[in-house]
């Protein structure tokens, strides 16, 4: 399964590209992972992720859940997407295969993008068992 991270069009400040980098690399031990600006075009067993301040709240281990419920599912890829700055398309939202929130807060856009890419590397230490992630 291949995860792939939308972040729509603009440049993140260096720190948030770093960070990103950085948990790509771990998540690329795992899944095949990418960042991309604009939203490929799928195939009938991908399975979008969309980003929304109304989505369902998710616990570290909620989002190694999801990476699981993806996986049975046969998601390829399984595409987060996160929404702009006035938030997600309506088409988008309407064909999301699950809504999902990163926080009760307002996040800028970079803090979003790490702060997602960060829980994606930390589902997948959850799964794999890596001492990383230190929940019950």
């Amino acid at each position: 399964m291949e995860l792939v991270v939308v972040t729509g069009p603009g440049r993140a400040p260096a720190w948030a590209d770093a960070a990103c980098e950085d948990w790509g690399r771990r998540i690329q031990r795992t899944f095949p992972f990418r960042i991309t600006e604009k939203l490929p075009k799928l195939s009938g067993r991908a399975r979008i992720v969309a980003l929304d301040e109304r989505g369902e709240s998710r616990t570290s281990e909620g989002f190694a859940e999801l990476l699981e419920a993806g996986a049975r599912v046969g998601a390829h890829p399984l595409v987060f997407v996160i929404g702009g700055p006035y938030g997600l398309d309506p088409e988008v939202r309407a064909a999301a295969w699950k809504l999902v929130r990163l926080s009760d807060l307002v996040l800028n856009h970079a803090v979003a993008r790490v702060l997602l890419v960060e829980q994606l590397y930390r589902a997948c230490s959850i799964r794999t068992g890596s001492p990383y992630h230190h929940g019950d």
